[in-house]
């Protein structure tokens, strides 16, 4: 007579919460690039108040911009584990830590194009935001590696 054997596993909790905070900052970045499109115009019109983008060119950033937002979320629910995209998204919260520096240091005008959640934030709460997807982002890194001779969870 044969019977059922279950096997059981050790459970990958590094593998989950970085799954999770994974879903979560996908959920931003397509929240921020809905916002975006959503009210196109006005993210257009911000775009041109800056002075190294003219008329032409703010078509181009907007989507560029929108573009980034998109498929780095998707990215990140369909590859979760790739530790490229942590890095590509800390690299984009200190880009935009770096254009809110220049905005209110050099800018005439405070532009903000914000909508959402997002609208209410004064200038130093967006660093703040961008501070908190930064660390999101390293600790998942943190998550994902593990010292050589371990199993890594990026290689899965």
């Amino acid at each position: 007579m044969k019977t059922l054997q279950i096997q059981t596993g050790k459970t990958d909790y590094r593998g989950s919460v970085a799954r999770v905070l994974a879903i979560a900052l996908a959920g931003i970045l397509l929240y921020t690039a809905t916002k975006k499109v959503m009210d196109i115009r006005a993210f257009v019109a911000h775009i041109e108040t800056l002075s190294f983008a003219s008329n032409g060119i703010s078509y181009g950033l907007t989507a560029l911009v929108v573009f980034i937002e998109y498929s780095m979320a998707f990215l990140l629910l369909f590859f979760p584990l790739k530790r490229w995209l942590y890095w590509s998204i800390a690299g984009l919260m200190l880009l935009y830590s770096v254009y809110i520096y220049a905005i209110l240091n050099f800018a005439i005008t405070l532009p903000c194009s914000c909508q959402g959640a997002f609208k209410s934030l004064s200038w130093e709460q967006h660093y703040l935001v961008n501070l908190g997807v930064l660390l999101v982002a390293v600790g998942i890194l943190l998550l994902i590696n593990k010292p050589k001779g371990h199993d890594n969870l990026r290689n899965k």
